[in-house]
């Protein structure tokens, strides 16, 4: 399961982590941890919320 990137973490590291430029690099609409929020492949929503989103959830529901 992808991690939250933590928003205190240096863009430049979270820019490696996610495999874009340091001015890509944005917050997560959900958790506020950092993700690849501008660009051409932007992702509004981090990679570890729409994990979760996807996983289905204690009680077998998808929701």
């Amino acid at each position: 399961m992808p991690r939250r990137i933590d928003p205190s973490t240096d863009r430049a590291a979270a820019a490696v982590l996610l495999g874009c430029t340091p001015n890509q690099v944005g917050y997560c609409a959900r958790c506020q941890g950092l993700t690849r929020r501008y660009g051409p492949t932007a992702q509004v929503v981090c990679a570890a919320c729409r994990a979760a989103e996807a996983a289905p959830s204690a009680d077998g529901s998808s929701s």
